[in-house]
């Protein structure tokens, strides 16, 4: 059976009262019998003094048959309530107000009992037991009687004891015993009501949490935690709405990655569907027409294989992207010579441009030995993008530039064109995954649509971002910064 907190909390707070009730009923009981115990010893202690004095100092003594005066102890021990008994040095007893003076004879020899022990060698001792002559529970008190005060009366009373009947105040006992039981039960069943009640407010911020815990585990993330206490329990409360709001924000972040991946998805297997089918087209024509003429054969292996060249472009490019946004293309950082790098993709780009009919030129700063920090092999493949972009969407005779200005801390590279320039409209998505502002002749010269994506990716990983200007039939500038190395 599974408790709810309240009952925890209820049961154990009972048993908690329990367990105080019957400690306080056995502390208040040990120490209140210790405390009469004291008190009776005390007023025995008082009234064998008395005794003695009584023995030593006044008349009472034996009658003419040379027996002590029975009838006058036997009252005067009546007054006390008590019992008195005294005992010669062998531990006979020759007087016990509860015993007949003729039956003293049959009583047994007392010098062998605690009390008598106790007071033959400190002086006074006491006891507590049921006595065995009257068999009824008694506080006893003995004291040694000093032999040089004694009247020669009394030479054979060696010690006097007094017992007090403990059966009333066992009875006392028993009655707080009960009273603080009796108390301790009306505490326990206002208690169960009172931690009920408390535990039933205590426990209801918790139950509301849990159901609204409850519901946003089947799924409805709109819901709200009520912060009903200024606790810990209202702190928890804003705790889990920080964590239910941005579970709502990742939610929103995951549908837009899961609506982003199935566009992906579907641009590639377009992408990739076309340069298959045109090879595929080519191949069969080639088959169903053995006897084909050699420059028409030739005119279509040219054609098959720009689109094999297309398709590898476009899988090395998907795999760039694919390794960048999982994070396992890791950057190696370090400071080199921007103007040698530069000058070496110069000279790789240069004919390329030429075969285009393209003036191609590097413009260096003044300062041509500064260093940037980045990855020089990444920021490569910037430049050839970058470039070679500027290449296919330029003008016949046109001319591209690439260079470099220091600017404080900060190194601007750009490359810009005459090419046919990009509409306004067009500039915010050119980065996007498969996005193409012209799709024919993107295709037509090559492009995967993935080369500016790779770009941003790159640059932003050096916390940085490109700057596009362009302006239609005029052409396009592409910038980006990077931290340069202090002199």
């Amino acid at each position: 059976m599974k408790l709810s907190l309240r009952l925890k909390f209820a049961f154990f707070t009972i048993f908690i009262l329990l367990l105080l009730t019957a400690a306080a009923s056995l502390i208040s009981t040990i120490e209140l019998q210790k405390y009469y115990r004291q008190r009776i010893t005390e007023q025995l202690e008082s009234k064998l003094e008395e005794i003695l004095y009584l023995l030593n100092y006044t008349s009472l003594g034996f009658d003419s048959n040379g027996n002590l005066d029975y009838v006058q102890l036997v009252r005067y021990a009546e007054i006390l309530g008590a019992r008195l008994t005294l005992v010669d040095s062998a531990g006979t007893v020759i007087f016990d107000s509860k015993v007949k003076q003729d039956s003293l004879i049959y009583v047994e020899n007392h010098l062998d009992r605690p009390e008598f022990r106790q007071a033959q060698q400190q002086g006074i001792g006491s006891h507590q037991r049921t006595s065995a002559t009257v068999n009824v529970p008694f506080q006893y008190v003995a004291v040694r009687v000093p032999q040089f005060s004694v009247k020669k009366n009394f030479k054979q009373t060696a010690f006097a004891r007094l017992a007090l009947p403990v059966e009333e105040v066992q009875y006392v006992l028993r009655q707080v015993r009960w009273k603080i039981f009796a108390g301790g039960g009306i505490a326990l069943i206002f208690m169960t009501f009172l931690s009920y009640y408390i535990s039933k407010k205590l426990t209801y911020p918790l139950s509301r949490l849990a159901q609204v815990a409850e519901s946003v585990k089947n799924g409805s993330l709109e819901a709200y935690f009520e912060r009903t206490s200024s606790d810990e329990v209202g702190d928890l409360a804003d705790l889990l709405n920080g964590m239910l709001s941005k579970l709502r924000q990742d939610l929103v972040k995951f549908r837009k990655l899961e609506k982003v991946r199935t566009q992906f998805l579907g641009n590639v297997s377009h992408e990739l569907r076309t340069p298959i089918f045109t090879v595929q087209g080519y191949l069969e024509t080639l088959l169903q027409n053995p006897n084909i003429d050699k420059i028409t054969l030739k005119n279509f292996l040219a054609k098959a294989f720009f689109q094999t060249v297309r398709l590898n472009n476009l899988l090395k490019d998907l795999i760039d992207i694919s390794r960048i946004e999982s994070g396992e293309m890791k950057l190696n950082y370090s400071y080199f010579d921007v103007a040698k790098w530069l000058q070496k993709l110069t000279a790789e780009l240069l004919p390329k441009a030429q075969e285009n009919n393209l003036h191609f030129k590097l413009f260096a700063d003044s300062d041509s030995q500064m260093k940037v920090y980045g990855d020089q092999e990444k920021l490569s493949q910037v430049i050839i993008n970058l470039v070679e972009n500027a290449i296919k969407y330029n003008k016949p005779g046109g001319s591209v530039e690439l260079g470099f200005i220091r600017k404080n801390d900060l190194v601007t590279i750009y490359i810009s064109d005459t090419g046919m320039g990009i509409e306004k409209e067009h500039i915010p998505r050119i980065f996007e995954r498969f996005y193409r502002v012209d799709k024919e002749r993107s295709r037509a010269v090559g492009g995967t649509g993935l080369g500016l994506a790779i770009v941003k990716h790159i640059i932003q990983a050096h916390n940085s971002s490109v700057i596009v200007e362009s302006s239609l039939g005029e052409g396009s500038k592409f910038s980006f910064d990077l931290k340069a190395k202090s002199s």
